[in-house]
């Protein structure tokens, strides 16, 4: 089903979404979204991305170009209950050297981010590992 809409932009760059919209993607009040700008296709995308209560981090992971190196750490960060809600990841030197970036709630997780850095960290075939809460 589409729902089409003309809106107005204001003085601050601001759009309301009409409550028909909001209600049928279940977007509620302080709920974060994700704004993707196509500027080739001169688009604007909204998706929902994450609850009003999640505490969202960045991650931003060096580590070796091997296979199953992604998904080892992928693996530590849900073991400790952090949800990933969107990924990057592309390989800087073939065979030796990638990087991953992502954004996650931490919301669930018992531990300080510092000791999930750790625990990534010793993991071999992770370099190194930065993070940054999103608030």
């Amino acid at each position: 089903m589409r729902i089409a809409s003309i809106q107005k932009i204001d003085s601050k760059g601001r759009i309301s979404i009409p409550v028909k919209v909001r209600e049928a993607l279940g977007l509620k009040e302080g709920m974060r979204i994700l704004l993707i700008a196509d500027v080739e296709e001169r688009k604007i995308a909204i998706n929902p991305f994450a609850d009003p209560d999640a505490k969202l981090v960045e991650f931003k992971i060096s580590l070796n170009d091997v296979p199953g190196a992604l998904a080892r750490a992928a693996s530590i960060l849900a073991k400790n209950g952090i949800d990933l809600l969107f990924s990057e990841s592309r390989t800087l030197r073939r065979g030796e050297h990638a990087e991953w970036i992502a954004i996650a709630d931490y919301s669930k997780c018992l531990k300080p981010l510092e000791k999930i850095g750790e625990e990534l960290i010793s993991e071999k075939c992770i370099k190194a590992v930065e993070h940054k809460p999103l608030e």
